[in-house]
């Protein structure tokens, strides 16, 4: 079947992410609230606080203050039970690795932002600092994990797809770009030649880090896709609409034919952040369980 004019080409292989667009805007909008409503104590000096109405429920160990640390802290377990799904991959009523993974960055969102309310934006104490900091080293190692996932070719449950599968998708979807037309031709030809050009030059890396520089610098390299398929289109006589309609589908899929033709070196680069953020999480994990043990020792409870 060809695909109309203006229709996307590129087959559609994982889940759409709007319940976890959903869930954080919810969410977000809660945390409006709450900082709404906190804001007057959050903005005043550390000294000046302990005249304030609200001191006794939103410093770090108050009322209001001690909860968001429980909160917090029990999202962030739960965050974890991912790498558990991940280890029973092959038990199906668990639920999609998709819909795992998304709780994963959810909750690595959510429980760190409830980690910020208990801290009540103010860092007194060593070991405060120290699981503060670790804890955004794993956010931020986290996103960009996300990052990579996302370039890996999966289909719908998380899975990598078939190789002979992703090759078919690419081929079909090339077949329907070459039929939309006047320029289309043209405008294939020359997004396939230039991914086909840059993908030559990737060398083969030896290291997790070499994997993710190189596969990264060749996406870099085709980040001009659509305006070299919108100028071939326009020199074949397609009129402008109609060029950049072709441009931006044919530079959606010259990125697929990239990531086809990277998949092992992205898969590669996925799983050496991966495993390095596991490890950043058990330094985390050692980090945050002192700072509660010594809020505990001190008396300030759960």
């Amino acid at each position: 079947m060809i695909a109309p004019s203006g229709s996307r080409v590129v087959p559609r292989r994982s889940g759409s992410p709007w319940p976890l667009r959903a869930a954080l805007a919810v969410t977000a909008a809660g945390f409006a609230v709450l900082l709404w409503y906190s804001w007057p104590y959050y903005r005043l000096p550390w000294d000046a606080r302990f005249d304030s109405d609200l001191h006794a429920q939103l410093r770090s160990s108050g009322t209001i203050g001690k909860q968001f640390g429980n909160i917090g802290l029990l999202v962030i377990l739960g965050n974890l039970l991912y790498l558990v799904r991940r280890r029973l991959v092959s038990v199906p009523w668990l639920g999609s690795m998709k819909a795992w993974m998304d709780w994963h960055v959810f909750s690595g969102i959510v429980g760190p932002a409830f980690i910020v309310l208990h801290s009540a934006f103010t860092l007194r104490t060593w070991p405060a600092i120290v699981a503060s900091l670790a804890l955004a080293i794993v956010v931020v190692t986290g996103l960009f994990g996300r990052y990579l996932y996302r370039l890996v070719p999966r289909v719908a449950d998380g899975r990598i797809e078939p190789t002979e599968e992703l090759a078919s998708d690419v081929d079909h979807a090339v077949m329907e770009l070459r039929a939309r037309g006047v320029g289309a031709v043209e405008a294939a030809d020359v997004v396939e030649a230039r991914v086909e050009a840059v993908v030559a030059k990737t060398g083969k890396a030896r290291t997790g880090f070499g994997a993710i520089a190189s596969s990264l610098h060749a996406l870099w390299r085709l980040r001009d896709l659509r305006s070299v398929a919108k100028a071939a289109a326009l020199t074949a006589g397609a009129p402008a609409q109609a060029a950049a309609e072709v441009a931006s589908a044919a530079a959606s899929i010259g990125r697929l034919i990239a990531r086809y033709d990277l998949v092992d070196q992205l898969a590669r680069a996925a799983a050496f952040w991966r495993g390095l953020h596991r490890n950043l999480v058990i330094v985390m994990m050692v980090a945050v369980s002192l700072h509660v043990s010594i809020a505990v020792y001190l008396g300030f409870g759960l």
